[in-house]
């Protein structure tokens, strides 16, 4: 006898009708929200078909709900404008050595991005670039002991490991010594270091979770992917490193190497670092950091010119998925991408395809295996395939997980930070990139990106049809997580 049976009619009768308006309510929202026509086509035949596997996949995966306090984030920009405390603000930073964009076509890129609400391109910046996650962090550590008024910190993971206790109690220690602390991890990436963290809050630091998916109602999909340390408001650090052991260089997890980038910058840039961070902690508390204490006068510090970007679901279109197009179909000579995951989508792709068909040199380094996420690694042999059949260059970094995210374009322009080449980083994650366009900075970073090039072996298109079915046929369906991947 089925259970059903032993339940009164209403009760099933309403069962019934509350699953019919749940299908319904789904499948209205993946033809009005979803822009790509396979994407509705996939979700809507998912829901429909798949009896409550579909609509519950739907709302975990496919429904990235922006909620009403992130529509107010999206919005606080626009209304901080005509703030008379923004007012205030504008007038004590004044220009801060903001510098006109280049001519050309970096300068054309360049204006695109602040009509986009982008701050503009600041000089006077000293820049140091790390490749060895060790120094970046003792330089990190010297910034935040020589920290004399606040310390804001920002990271997508925050361990509880050997690491992390050691940057707690650095923080800790800075907190009696009368100094403010704020850190903002996010909610699912630093779950294991909450344990870790609390020590913080004891000791008197503010510690805040960003998009806790049981605290406010809005899509599990949607991350802080952003990483950064500002110190006094002068000094700051951005780039790929999270705060866990395997970021001093060593994947201790699989006793390989690991690979990032990150950087050290003084000067005006440094301003809209903490702008970023005053806009994610008002979303996570409501408190308004945006006065002029926390932005101190920068002199200049040195040559360097930067444009510092912000993107996330909370800004159409996303900035920093713009500066990627804009800057592929400006190349000229080359293209040089360093990304773990390699998950583009189809106008990314064609713009990378279009620019090897005209002559271009372009050239992808990516995870080789074993990578920290399969489902990303197996959907970039998908597309391995299709960007080789236009020209484009895909390699493996072989010594262990690669973890940097930059490009240099025609040695010229180059932009580094926290996003990858990824449907995730472009429409789903909050994340920090910042454009360089000074000669010795760019060649900086394309002589980094090199050597990660240099570690890397070309793969081979053909290696997919050689493997065996079952590799293949994940390959082929990994592409169907491709949109959250």
């Amino acid at each position: 006898m089925s259970h059903l049976a032993l339940l009164p009619d209403w009760i099933v009768g309403l069962s019934g009708w509350a699953y019919g308006l749940l299908v319904l309510g789904c499948l209205l929202t993946a033809l009005l929200r979803k822009r790509e026509p396979s994407q509705a086509l996939g979700w809507a035949l998912a829901i429909v078909f798949l009896p409550v596997i579909g609509p519950l996949f739907f709302l975990l995966f496919g429904w990235n709900r922006v909620s009403r306090t992130l529509r107010v984030k999206r919005t606080h920009h626009g209304q901080w404008v005509e703030d008379e405390r923004i007012a205030a603000l504008a007038a004590h930073v004044g220009d801060l050595h903001h510098v006109e964009p280049l001519e050309g076509r970096w300068g054309g890129l360049s204006r695109m991005l602040e009509d986009l609400g982008q701050g503009p391109r600041r000089g006077g910046n000293a820049v140091e670039l790390y490749e060895d996650g060790t120094r970046a962090f003792e330089a990190m550590g010297e910034a935040i002991a020589a920290a004399k008024e606040h310390v804001h910190v920002e990271f997508f993971i925050f361990r509880g490991d050997d690491l992390g206790r050691r940057a707690i109690g650095l923080l800790a220690d800075k907190v009696r010594e009368g100094v403010e602390v704020r850190v903002i991890v996010d909610a699912l990436g630093s779950i294991g270091g909450w344990k870790a963290l609390r020590e913080l809050q004891q000791a008197g630091g503010r510690v805040e979770s960003f998009l806790a998916p049981l605290r406010r109602p809005v899509s599990p999909q949607l991350r802080n992917h952003r990483k950064a340390v500002i110190c006094d408001g002068r000094v700051a650090f951005f780039g790929g490193l999270n705060v866990g052991r395997e970021y001093l260089g060593r994947w201790w997890q699989k006793g390989s190497e690991w690979c990032d980038l990150h950087v050290r910058v003084e000067g005006a840039a440094v301003w809209n670092l903490q702008w970023m961070f005053v806009e994610d902690w008002d979303y996570c508390t409501g408190e308004f950091l945006g006065v002029p204490r926390y932005f101190p006068p920068i002199e200049a510090m040195g040559d360097s010119a930067l444009q510092v970007l912000v993107g996330g679901p909370d800004t159409r279109p996303n900035p920093i998925r713009q500066a990627f197009l804009g800057a592929f179909s400006r190349a000229e000579r080359s293209i040089l991408v360093v990304t773990p995951y390699l998950v583009p989508d189809l106008a990314l792709r064609d713009a990378l395809k279009l620019a090897a068909m005209t002559g271009v040199e372009v050239d992808l380094v990516t995870l080789s295996s074993p990578p920290d996420k399969w489902w990303p690694y197996w959907c970039g042999w998908y597309y391995t395939e299709e960007l080789s059949a236009a020209g484009v260059r895909v390699w493996s970094h072989e010594p262990g997980m690669m973890h940097a995210k930059a490009v240099v374009v025609d040695g010229e322009w180059a932009m580094l930070g926290t996003a990858n080449l990824d449907n995730r980083s472009m429409f789903l994650n909050f994340e920090q990139m910042a454009v360089f366009d000074r000669k010795a900075d760019v060649e900086r970073i394309e002589a980094a990106l090199q050597r990660i090039r240099g570690r890397s072996v070309l793969r081979d298109p053909a290696e997919v049809a050689r493997r065996s079915w079952p590799w293949r046929l994940v390959v082929q369906t990994s592409r169907l997580l491709a949109p959250i991947l």
